[in-house]
């Protein structure tokens, strides 16, 4: 395998570890930091996820101008030393703040990666590059949040960003001696008002929204509910995220096929099959055995989804590959702040089945939603 892309897959363990990483060792971090819940921790989560979206509206654009690698060896720099704050929070409003400007950070790293993986896939296998490249959330899951929780668990939660910290710098090490694409997409600048000009953009931009609603009003409370109603230590929350990052790496078998589906009919099909898992998980949350035992099903499709929405965006217009992937990424991490906090009330009052209700409503209106954008979109006729 292309030594980049391997890079590249290491670089979205490492970032995507930070963003999934509270979930599962917020109790720990509620109760070292004295916090009343951990409902009031994953504040931090949700202003983590506002730091990446206005990062990738305002500056990941300038990734068109001044090229993805230099802007991710940047963005890198930053994330690192936010993520050390991190480790030295003594409160939460400390955590809050350093987790905010680690959100900076990875909101200008996302999308040069997506950026960089397009650039560097051979014609006719952007989507099994991009899904190689995707399969670096599974680096996150199973060695770096699954870890996380044991660390956690058995040496303080402080650790854990540390060690995120030194993960960042160990990535940069070979990041400044490869050879990545250079080429600057656009010779004028690009922004977020010039992306959401480009045909087909909104469509696939809500398809971005509904899966990330979805996933992360889930996602986001399932280590406080084994902690709080199912009584299960922090370190079976991350038995559950390497069973899901499992099933999210097994997908890669299927990156192929998506090359030569309709990217609009594979969604609407993805989308059905979630919701059919999210009431699933309604009747499968009360007990931590059928959690084991649905949870690496919400991997796999959760892969394809969120394959087929990075490639349907990185098609439209790669002059503006930048400032679109900067788009997808607001969107992404807005719907980690607005799940966070709209899923919060529900979860505390109902707990996590009603928070599978709503994600299982959100993922069959976009089954509606994305077959209707075909007749009214245009979409790549690559991807069509």
């Amino acid at each position: 395998m292309n030594r980049s892309v391997l890079l590249l897959t290491a670089i979205v363990g490492v970032v995507g570890s930070n963003s999934l990483v509270l979930s599962p060792i917020a109790a720990k971090v509620a109760l070292s930091l004295g916090a009343e819940s951990p409902a009031g921790v994953m504040t931090a989560a949700a202003l983590y996820g506002l730091g990446v979206a206005a990062a990738a509206l305002v500056l990941a654009p300038l990734a068109d101008r001044f090229g993805a690698a230099r802007s991710l060896r940047v963005a890198l720099v930053l994330l690192a030393v936010a993520l050390a704050a991190s480790a030295a929070s003594n409160t939460v409003f400390m955590l809050c703040v350093a987790q905010s400007v680690a959100g900076i950070g990875a909101g200008v790293a996302i999308p040069a990666l997506y950026t960089l993986a397009a650039q560097i896939a051979p014609k006719g296998q952007e989507a099994r590059v991009i899904g190689t490249v995707l399969t670096g959330w599974t680096l996150s899951m199973v060695g770096g949040v699954t870890l996380s929780a044991y660390v956690a668990d058995f040496f303080g939660w402080q650790y854990v960003y540390g060690g995120l910290c030194f993960a960042v710098f160990a990535v940069l090490v070979p990041l400044a001696r490869m050879d990545l694409p250079k080429q600057l997409a656009s010779q004028s600048a690009t922004s977020p008002l010039t992306a959401l000009k480009v045909d087909g953009i909104v469509p696939a931009l809500v398809a971005v929204a509904l899966l990330g609603l979805g996933f992360y009003g889930v996602y986001n409370y399932l280590g406080a509910h084994l902690e709080v109603n199912l009584n299960r230590p922090v370190r079976d929350a991350g038995i559950l995220t390497l069973l899901y990052g499992l099933g999210f790496a097994g997908a890669m078998a299927f990156d192929g096929i998506l090359d030569r589906i309709p990217v609009v009919r594979g969604l609407a099909g993805i989308f059905a099959l979630l919701t059919g898992f999210y009431l699933v998980l309604i009747w499968a949350s009360s007990s931590y055995m059928l959690l084991l035992l649905i949870i690496p099903a919400w991997g796999i499709l959760e892969h394809l989804g969120l394959n087929l929405t990075v490639g349907w965006l990185t098609r439209l217009d790669p002059a503006q590959r930048g400032a679109i992937m900067g788009l997808n990424s607001a969107v992404m991490y807005l719907s980690v702040f607005v799940a966070t906090l709209v899923y919060r009330p529900g979860f505390t009052t109902y707990g996590l089945a009603i928070c599978g209700l709503i994600s299982a409503g959100l993922s069959l209106f976009a089954v509606v939603y994305v077959l209707q954008s075909r007749r009214k979109t245009a979409v790549p006729t690559a991807v069509v």
